[in-house]
């Protein structure tokens, strides 16, 4: 009524100063004649007015009457297992909810509560998106977590079921993207932890089939075995040694010739031992550095087995949770008062209009009298 008021002030002071002028061509306005020239036309500002605002009276009432009833959810943010971090909320993230308006807005959404409330027979000859922008509103609420679902018809009842289902269908199509996200990530993980399962079952294949296949227990055994008899060999043919160094420069006897027999004998002994040695040695490292590899992997297998594992156990602890979780506060109440038309705006309109045109009128048909 303020704007109303502001705005004929300002129509009045246009006509005022559109008339001032006389028929003389000449500018001259007398403020009390220009008053008393509005006050002795007092009843035809009068009917003009009410006949403007009972026009308006009855052309508002011929209009079809519509309801809004408004439905309002409530976007809990994901608080997970710390309870700490619902209060987090950044002005950032209060904007970024504004993506649960396409919820509520969406076009299978809507066609799904247009065919449950048989809407679309009353209203056949109009499209879809005619009928959301004339039927339905969703707003995210600034700085707040609430999201509001207005819903417009002429049944006051219809409306509000309306709202309301718009309001619960949102939730449950939130709760199951939530949940299609969370399966999701359950099925990589899970996948993620059957591999890593396979692949620990390989690395325990292989290192028991090498064990069996190629142990080094034995080997190293053999090994010490040829180390002990090589030792024996080598003193035996120090001990040969010595003895053929006291016959030396004696007459060749069959005594030192069984000696020297016996030393070239041991030292074929000790580079044939030696030779084994050396091949034992040789595959004793290769065993080793193939046993160290296998556990290595073994190791690896087991880590990436039970990181696979401790995700999962944590993505199915914390399945819905860590997307926002919406619920319905209020389903709205059945509207009393239409929403449309207002009838006490359009008639103050219709009596502000009215009131303009005639002031503007009679400033225009407005001669001063010469004194």
């Amino acid at each position: 009524m303020a704007h109303i008021s502001y705005t004929t002030a300002r129509v009045l002071e246009v006509s005022v100063i559109s008339g001032i002028r006389d028929s003389s061509g000449q500018d001259s306005f007398d403020a009390h004649q220009y008053l008393q020239y509005l006050r002795r036309r007092w009843k035809f500002i009068f009917i003009v007015c009410v006949a403007a605002g009972a026009a308006a009276l009855i052309v508002s009432l011929l209009l079809p009457k519509q309801y809004t009833a408004t439905a309002s959810i409530l976007i809990d943010s994901p608080a997970g297992n710390d309870p700490r971090s619902s209060t987090a909320v950044s002005p950032i993230y209060l904007e970024s909810l504004r993506t649960y308006e396409l919820f509520a807005s969406s076009d299978t959404l809507f066609s799904r509560a247009l065919d449950k409330f048989h809407l679309r027979d009353a209203q056949s000859s109009s499209t879809l998106e005619s009928l959301k922008r004339r039927l339905l509103k969703v707003t995210k609420l600034r700085d707040t977590k609430v999201l509001q679902i207005s819903a417009t018809l002429r049944d006051p009842k219809e409306a509000q079921a309306l709202a309301q289902f718009l309001a619960q269908e949102t939730v449950n199509l939130s709760r199951e993207a939530n949940r299609a996200g969370d399966q999701e990530l359950l099925d990589d993980a899970q996948r993620q932890s059957d591999e890593a399962q396979k692949r620990l079952e390989q690395m325990q294949t292989a290192w028991s089939d090498f064990n069996l296949r190629q142990p080094l227990e034995p080997l190293r055994a053999e090994m010490d075995t040829l180390i002990g008899l090589r030792d024996r060999v080598r003193k035996d043919l120090l001990d040969s040694r010595a003895e053929l160094a006291e016959f030396t420069g004696r007459a060749a006897d069959e005594r030192t010739a069984g000696v020297r027999a016996r030393v070239e004998s041991l030292e074929k002994q000790d580079i044939e031992i030696s030779r084994q040695i050396e091949t034992k040695a040789a595959l004793i490292s290769r065993r080793t550095a193939r046993s160290e590899e296998l556990q290595q992997q073994l190791r690896t297998a087991m880590g990436f087995y039970d990181a696979a594992g401790a995700r999962l156990r944590d993505l199915r602890a914390s399945a819905g949770l860590r997307g926002e979780r919406l619920r319905v506060i209020d389903p709205g109440v059945v509207p009393e008062r239409p929403s449309f038309p207002n009838i006490p705006l359009n008639a103050a309109l219709a009596l502000a209009v009215a009131l303009a045109g005639c002031i503007t009128y009679l400033t225009l048909t407005f001669r001063p009298m010469e004194r």
